[in-house]
């Protein structure tokens, strides 16, 4: 097989007017280097192509697990939960202006965003399946029970219920306004829980500009990054399905459906 390559590629770079012609010598070192090489030129752009792709994968769709799933290094109990019908939305309690229009802001951006659903704010407690919830903890706990006390111990937190299958089918968040100062911390830890809500609730300490970047690493943000855009369409891409596991969402993420 040696032989036959090097015959083709003799009757390539060979001519009658061959500058190797006459040096034997230089031609059989060339001879012996050539596949060396050729070896060089194919292996080059595919590590390089490799590690391209691995360097991607890491710096954001290798963090998506991380946010949906969580750490799982020695287990794989953890699988995707995301909503797959509207999120009817209503606020509870007293909420300030500024607040109301940024909860609409962070509505039509979503909606810009994730596909397959819509986000809708609705003007009655029975049509919502999500409620924003503007109090005390102890006030939030008498509307939903479930929250566990060391929850509460936040001035704000979320809770989604999701069905069998993985399918998220309610939820809530609370903020206790009077332990938040300022409109922009407001506004962040409002995008911050929504945003959570959608089936991503876990926090990474890598991107300190992302909303769901950790405590105490993250920045005070009311906007969101390129990466927070990507890890919110890829969970509602409809190739990645309620339920998946961490493999499943490996194959989902790298090879579609």
């Amino acid at each position: 097989m040696r032989n036959t390559h090097n015959t083709i590629i003799l009757r390539r770079t060979t001519t009658v007017n061959s500058p190797l012609k006459g040096n034997k010598s230089l031609f059989k070192k060339f001879k012996r280097l050539l596949p060396l090489l050729l070896l060089t030129f194919y292996i080059v752009p595919a590590v390089g192509s490799d590690k391209y792709q691995f360097e991607y994968f890491e710096s954001q769709l290798g963090y998506f697990k991380q946010l949906t799933l969580g750490q799982y290094a020695n287990n794989n109990d953890k699988r995707i939960i995301k909503w797959v019908n509207d999120i009817n939305i209503f606020v509870k309690g007293d909420m300030p202006t500024v607040l109301s229009d940024e909860l609409d802001s962070i509505i039509a951006e979503l909606n810009h965003i994730v596909s397959g659903i819509q986000l809708t704010r609705v003007t009655s407690e029975e049509q919502a399946n999500y409620t924003v919830f503007f109090g005390s903890a102890e006030s939030y706990q008498k509307f939903d029970p479930n929250i566990s006390r060391n929850i509460l111990e936040r001035a704000g937190a979320m809770i989604v219920y999701p069905n069998s299958d993985y399918e998220l089918v309610s939820g809530s968040m609370y903020m206790d306004i009077d332990r938040y100062k300022g409109d922009i911390k407001r506004k962040h830890v409002l995008r911050k829980l929504l945003s959570q809500s959608l089936g991503i609730p876990f926090e990474s300490p890598k991107y300190v500009d992302s909303i769901f970047a950790k405590y105490p690493f993250a920045q005070i943000v009311i906007r969101y990054s390129n990466f927070d855009k990507t890890i919110i369409t890829k969970l509602y891409d409809k190739c990645v399905k309620a339920g998946m596991d961490k493999f499943e969402v490996d194959h989902a993420l790298v090879n579609g459906c």
